[in-house]
């Protein structure tokens, strides 16, 4: 349960940062607008008046339906605002009113609303001044938003270490409390794997004795066709009995513990030789390609079945007179391993759910061929514990079995009982 744990913690930080970013992008955006319109409020006003800020009592004098309607302007606004008006005639700017800023010469002035008439925009951003050019005027003004743009920049900081913080404690408790949140589905998953195991050995005796009774009734009274159908299904329930005993004590460990030096290569070659008789019985050529002195760190036992359950699907599905490929190389840092076999494929199927318990995608995984469902799961568990990854690649012609698996897994010494003791 450790990784939806993890699937939890880390999709509640990513939720809460992707909402705390929208809140600050809608927060910027509101506030670029209300600047926007303010700055242009002022700089269509101070074009009705040919340049300059009016005083209050003229502001208030002027119809509405003509007024520029800012908020907050009152007595002080035309001495608190910073802006330089150029006048220009043609294409070229020939004065500079200044007198109502002081970061600004003239020369600069009569530079920018070069720049501005170059552009031939009637509002915009030139650095921190928002402009309006005006050509029936002759005019173009520049208003200071320095004040605005500081004040919005540090409210964004602010905000944003805040929902910073915010995030941080989110997802610590959180992470606390996904101990909880999880807690029914480990009990129920340890239930479920509890019943499996049971049920399992708890067929196992029945099985056995049917098995031998079968044996005793073709010994009495000869092989008959009732008597083959008993051992043949008694045969395929042992198997499917033994495979998911195998697949529940695979999803009972997080990590495995026997790791060493294993040759690959070798026990790919070898289960691709003893499966070359079926191959032969179907008409179907086999193609290898495997390095044979192929070395990773793994368990032995788990990856000589996971190249046995690949390499045993593509015997059960390869169409009569198909072909069968076979690829192993070493890289790196991985090693990649590729079962191909022709066959008929649903291209629109979701291949992803091969690796699920019991599925099938279509007719032709049929239980005739012999299959359970549970290999491919088997296979998915052993190269998720080697650190790797498979896929099912449908193909033109077949499906392609592709797996990287890490070469370079840690060696994990088995953890002792309780009741072990160090040696003296």
């Amino acid at each position: 349960m450790k990784k939806l744990r993890t699937k939890i913690v880390v999709g509640v930080f990513l939720s809460a940062t992707v909402v705390f970013m929208l809140t600050i992008f809608f927060f910027w955006l509101s506030t670029q607008i209300n600047m926007d319109n303010r700055a242009d409020y002022m700089t269509e006003l101070i074009l009705k008046y040919d340049g300059i800020l009016p005083q209050f009592n003229d502001y208030k004098k002027m119809d509405d339906d003509t007024r520029i309607q800012i908020y907050s302007y009152d007595e002080e606004s035309p001495y608190r605002q910073r802006y330089f008006v150029v006048k220009i005639e043609g294409n070229n700017a020939y004065s500079a009113d200044i007198s109502h800023i002081a970061s600004v010469n003239e020369n600069d002035a009569i530079k920018m609303s070069q720049i501005v008439m170059n552009e031939n925009n009637e509002t915009g951003y030139l650095n921190k001044f928002r402009f309006r050019y005006s050509k029936d005027s002759d005019l173009v003004i520049f208003f200071d938003c320095s004040d605005d743009i500081f004040s919005q920049r540090r409210l964004i900081v602010i905000i944003s270490l805040i929902a910073f913080a915010f995030v941080i404690m989110i997802t610590i408790v959180f992470y606390f409390l996904s101990s909880i949140i999880v807690k029914p589905f480990e009990e129920n998953s340890k239930m479920q794997k509890r019943f499996i195991t049971d049920a399992s050995h708890e067929l196992k005796t029945p099985l056995a004795i049917i098995s031998a009774n079968a044996e005793v009734l073709a010994y009495k009274d000869g092989e008959n066709e009732w008597i083959t159908n008993i051992t043949t299904q008694v045969t395929r329930i042992s198997e499917l009995v033994n495979e998911l005993l195998t697949l529940n004590r695979l999803e009972e460990v997080e990590e495995i513990t026997d790791v060493r030096p294993v040759n690959i290569g070798e026990i790919t070659e070898k289960t691709a030789n003893d499966f070359s008789e079926v191959f032969k019985g179907k008409n179907v050529t086999m193609k290898c390609d495997i390095q044979s002195d192929a070395v990773i760190n793994g368990n032995p036992a788990q990856l000589e079945r996971l190249v046995s359950v690949l390499i045993e699907n593509a015997s059960k599905y390869a169409v009569e007179n198909g072909i069968v490929e076979i690829r192993l190389h070493k890289g790196s840092r991985y090693t990649f391993f590729n079962v191909f076999n022709t066959c008929e494929t649903d291209q629109n199927a979701d291949f992803k759910h091969l690796f699920d318990r019991f599925y099938r995608p279509d007719t032709s995984r049929a239980s005739e061929t012999g299959g359970h469902g549970i290999g491919l799961s088997i296979a998915k568990r052993i190269v998720t514990l080697h650190g790797g990854t498979i896929e099912a690649v449908p193909k033109e012609n077949g499906l392609s079995f592709n797996v990287r698996l890490s070469n370079k897994l840690k060696q994990i010494k088995p953890r002792k009982e309780k009741n072990d003791k160090d040696p003296a």
